[in-house]
């Protein structure tokens, strides 16, 4: 008789933390779901760091992002500049350097890319991620892991700081971090949206569209 109660007290834990569990996990999901809903305006300056499996710095640039949903648009500035906009159901990618244009529809970038957290219209995260969420006195970071079986990259984690979008930071299946920091541009706070028409010289090539 003991040997069952103590069974069955396993049995109703085990119980309990997996509800715990699917609580913490749904609670994570709504969490995210209000900030990204809340992030329908979003202008600041960006430097990015590519590292490697071992720490290495690969590569690094700097720029600005602008983001009016589903509007989008992210300038390096340095080393090598381009631009990256979306215009209605195309993304843009422009070289100055290159002098070239590519004109890609936006349903065959975005599905598998971070950016579409961004740029959705309804912010609709479904069952596309195993969502944590871990405070830190008034940091917040999100860790979405995708569930599907082939995806570009293993983890996406997302930095706030006070309710603004601070940082993002990707891992490949290589090991390699991308890691963006995010410094709010108030002079930019209203953003027009003549601002993503992309303008090119005459004369540069465009490929695709």
């Amino acid at each position: 008789m003991e040997a069952v109660k103590y069974w069955f007290h396993i049995a109703i834990s085990l119980s309990l933390c997996a509800l715990s569990a699917q609580a913490a996990a749904t609670d994570a999901r709504v969490h995210l779901q209000q900030r990204l809903e809340a992030l329908a305006s979003f202008s600041a300056d960006f430097t990015q760091e590519v590292q490697g499996a071992r720490g290495e710095i690969l590569e690094s640039s700097t720029g600005y992002i602008r983001l009016l949903r589903p509007n989008f648009k992210w300038v390096v500035d340095d080393p090598y500049p381009q631009v990256i906009v979306t215009e209605g159901d195309v993304l843009k990618v422009y070289d100055p350097d290159l002098e070239q244009l590519i004109i890609r529809p936006l349903s065959e970038v975005m599905a598998d890319t971070p950016l579409s957290l961004l740029t959705q219209k309804e912010i609709v995260l479904g069952d596309s991620f195993e969502i944590t969420r871990i405070v830190r006195a008034s940091d917040v970071t999100f860790v979405l892991i995708p569930t599907a079986e082939e995806t570009l990259y293993a983890e996406i984690h997302l930095h706030f700081s006070s309710r603004t979008l601070t940082g993002i930071s990707i891992l490949d299946h290589l090991g390699q971090y991308t890691n963006i920091h995010f410094t709010q541009d108030d002079s930019a706070a209203v953003i027009q949206s003549d601002e993503f028409r992309l303008q090119v010289p005459p004369g540069t090539d465009v490929i695709g569209g």
